[in-house]
């Protein structure tokens, strides 16, 4: 299918809800920066690695986000965490890859799952491993319940993504600080690119340790903001009920943030010409509401580069939705900070290309891909993708 009925498709979905008129092939922003996730599956051996950066060489892609840090464990060399099981002792994916990237003019980004530390229903081969170490450091739900006491075997809810680090803990943000220093002070690369830089879900934050820094502060259990305890049916005032409420939500969010200003912080640091982005939520409200992941202040701060939201909608009305609450809540500056995510796990090729062409349409001039891993075994069907990059008449 070639570019044209490629963008006609793109416009009969987009008539649908958007009035546009005299429209021009010249109303599409040029797509300056391409970037392609590879997931650490393709991390293990130097042929796979080799065939992930080939193709994203020949497809014209300027960035790769390589998986180093998946479920715990180092898809590199670490002092301080395992090295994936699957992984040859004498092999270093990471410095193989860079090697390779650099010498074919990619950009190799280190990218790393902060938050997330198992999602298996198979507990950890590796004693080692944080899950079985410190488990006072896992997440904990508003009932009590610690992520570690979980049965992996057991069924579980569509929204349960894993066993999670409890960014509330004082320790854990130290730990992971120290983790990504390792990779930013030991390795030549262009960037750190963060994962799971958020909680699970609006439902947990309660974490022992985490509960009793915040009581530290304002001599309230933040389960009782929630439980409803702290309320005018109980005497408070509505505006003591109010301050807690923000105060809680306000906690839970600088906890994240603080990570993201550690590695900022630790970049600069460096001297080294390293950027900093995230994997965002595209929702940026809901992103802040839910899973308190404020990347808009993180914009706004110049605490990180520019941030990538994980736009994966195969609907384009729902894509485009996300599309213009940034608009409406971003300045330009910051929308050119903007590297618009595109999924190709979850639709066919030409959808995933209508949603590149609306991002143009939107004026984006960076988009990601996730993932490369989604069909490597039949490249050509990224090719539609490949196309919507470039232009229409050509």
């Amino acid at each position: 299918m070639n570019i044209s009925i490629i963008i006609n498709r793109a416009l009969s979905f987009i008539a649908l809800f958007v009035f546009i008129s005299d429209f021009a092939f010249s109303q599409l922003s040029t797509i300056d920066t391409k970037c392609l996730w590879i997931v650490r599956d393709s991390m293990k051996n130097k042929e796979e690695v080799d065939s992930a950066l080939v193709h994203a060489y020949e497809a014209g892609y300027d960035i790769v986000f390589l998986q180093v840090r998946g479920r715990g464990d180092a898809f590199y060399e670490s002092k301080m965490v395992s090295k994936n099981h699957l992984i040859n002792n004498e092999f270093d994916p990471l410095e193989y890859a860079i090697e390779l990237g650099h010498a074919i003019g990619l950009e190799v980004h280190a990218w790393v799952n902060c938050y997330i530390l198992w999602s298996s229903k198979y507990k950890p081969d590796n004693k080692n491993h944080l899950y079985y170490t410190q488990t006072d450091w896992t997440e904990s739900d508003l009932h009590g319940k610690m992520d570690w006491r979980i049965d992996l075997k057991s069924p579980k809810s569509p929204q349960w993504e894993g066993i999670y680090l409890s960014p509330l803990h004082p320790e854990v943000n130290l730990y992971l600080r120290e983790v990504y220093k390792e990779i930013i002070d030991n390795y030549d690369i262009d960037g750190i690119h963060l994962d799971y830089i958020r909680f699970q879900d609006e439902f947990y934050g309660y974490n022992p340790s985490g509960r009793n820094e915040f009581e530290k502060i304002y001599n309230i259990d933040p389960r009782d903001i929630v439980r409803g305890i702290i309320s005018t049916r109980y005497g408070w005032t509505q505006t003591f009920v109010d301050s807690m409420n923000t105060a809680w939500q306000s906690f839970r969010e600088g906890k994240v943030t603080e990570l993201v200003s550690f590695i900022h912080e630790d970049i600069k640091n460096s001297g080294k010409e390293i950027q900093l982005s995230a994997a965002v939520k595209p929702n940026l409200v809901i992103a802040r509401e839910r899973w308190f992941q404020n990347w808009q202040y993180w914009l706004e701060n110049d605490i990180i580069d520019f941030v990538v939201p994980m736009n994966y909608f195969p609907e384009i009305k729902d894509f485009n939705m996300s599309v213009q609450i940034m608009k409406n809540n971003l300045s330009r500056n910051e929308l050119n900070k903007v590297y618009m995510g595109i999924s190709t796990y979850n639709q066919d090729a030409q959808s995933a290309a209508d949603k590149v062409l609306m991002s143009r349409l939107n004026g984006f001039h960076a988009v990601s891909i996730f993932s490369y891993d989604s069909h490597k075994h039949n490249l050509d069907w990224f090719q539609p993708v490949i196309d919507s990059f470039g232009n229409p008449l050509d």
